[in-house]
């Protein structure tokens, strides 16, 4: 049979690639006797949402033109850096098992037909696919009632979203598809309430992300190549080191409290306030880099995972904000689930001496006691969810 995976994996985004990647590999390791593709569609729209340029830095609302200004001023290499972190991108798709033909449009007309000529089932996800307020509506990653193969889910989100600002109209429309599925399997709570508001006839079952059964030593990437790297831009093996997967405000932050005693990465975001940048690499680099740190500081939820499955503790930070404020944020939902939420907090500003001190509290535990091996565990257990899903997806292909 042909398996086909719709999901975002042309993103500007290294938790988007690498759960494309993780996801697939573990579907071909499982069916091995099956074809295992992810359909090469992108949207225009998404990828503009990641585009680097000046006249995008200064486009939106008065707050986006403040900040673009800001951020030039700041750093005047900014774009720079920006296109930097673009440019690790063009070849990890390189490493992904695409189809053979690329759809690049924001209708689904030619996609929903490419997918009924050549699949015999194709599963959403996993990622944000299913979010409200940047995808809209319509949005093909529902795969609506004009896909004619067999539908699965597997750890969608609709992340992100105020649900019940959608109209009913719309609410209506989205759970007509959606009991079309053979499976939905989600990734967080939120969707799983979303789910359940608009009726939707399949029970959701919880699917882990697919990065927390990532194999991390199967990544395309040579250790030894990765060690040399580091060493060019000064990282020293032998000091303990706070990755800081964030803005420069938070590394700033970070370094007020640890500067003489730690070394600090920046690890997404060029950041100039930190010792070394490593904003360049390659999402498979990046997912492979974490194992060399004592800490990860991060307000972000694949660097969040990938931090834990390399076995390196993590203290997550949430910014309030009218989301938050009122739902479980994504960060939140997995350390739950993780047995780890006392590393997870929410802030107003950083300026709240409180907060301040609780976050030293625990980046000092964990820059003095090894927990690699809980985290690890726990992991292994969050990664079992999968296995609901694999299972019902095993008995379609084995029944022909």
């Amino acid at each position: 049979m042909k398996i086909g995976i719709l999901t975002f994996h042309r993103s500007i985004n290294n938790g988007a690639v690498i759960q494309c990647y993780s996801l697939s590999k573990k579907l071909k390791e499982i069916f091995p006797n099956h074809e295992v593709e992810v359909i090469d569609y992108h949207m225009p729209k998404i990828d503009d949402l990641y585009s680097v340029s000046y006249a995008k830095l200064f486009s939106g609302n008065l707050k986006n033109k403040l900040y673009g200004l800001y951020s030039l001023l700041k750093d005047p290499s900014y774009i720079k850096h920006l296109r930097q972190r673009e440019h690790a991108f063009k070849s990890v798709a390189g490493y992904l098992p695409l189809s053979p033909r690329s759809i690049y449009q924001n209708d689904a007309d030619e996609l929903f037909s490419y997918i009924n000529s050549r699949y015999d089932v194709v599963i959403a996800g996993s990622d944000a696919i299913w979010n409200y307020v940047v995808r809209g509506y319509p949005n093909p990653y529902y795969l609506s009632e004009g896909v004619k193969c067999l539908k699965m889910a597997y750890a969608a989100s609709c992340y992100g979203m105020n649900y019940e600002n959608i109209p009913a109209n719309q609410r209506k429309e989205i759970k007509k598809i959606l009991d079309t599925y053979r499976f939905i399997g989600t990734r967080d709570e939120e969707s799983n309430i979303f789910l359940k508001s608009i009726g939707c006839l399949l029970e959701p079952s919880h699917t882990c992300d697919p990065t927390v059964f990532l194999n991390v030593n199967d990544l395309p990437v040579k250790e030894e190549y990765i060690i040399a790297k580091l060493r060019e831009r000064g990282f020293d093996f032998q000091r303990r080191t706070i990755a800081v997967m964030g803005t420069d405000k938070l590394c700033r932050y970070v370094k007020s409290m640890y500067s003489s005693d730690c070394q600090i990465v920046a690890l997404y975001s060029y950041c100039p306030s930190a010792e070394i940048n490593l904003h360049d690499l390659t999402p498979y680099e990046w997912a492979f880099v974490f194992r060399y740190f004592t800490v990860t500081v991060t307000t972000f939820f694949h660097g969040t995972l990938l931090s834990l499955r390399n076995g390196t503790p993590v203290v997550a930070i949430a910014l309030i904000n009218e989301f938050s404020e009122v739902h479980t944020t994504k960060v939140e939902d997995v350390l739950g689930r993780l047995n780890l939420k006392d590393c997870y907090y929410k802030i107003i500003d950083y300026t709240d001496v409180e907060v301040k001190l609780k976050l030293k509290k625990k980046i000092d535990y964990y820059l003095n006691n090894n927990v690699s091996d809980t985290i690890i565990e726990r992991m292994n257990k969050e990664a079992e969810t999968s296995t609901i899903f694999f299972n019902e997806l095993g008995k379609i292909v084995n029944n022909g």
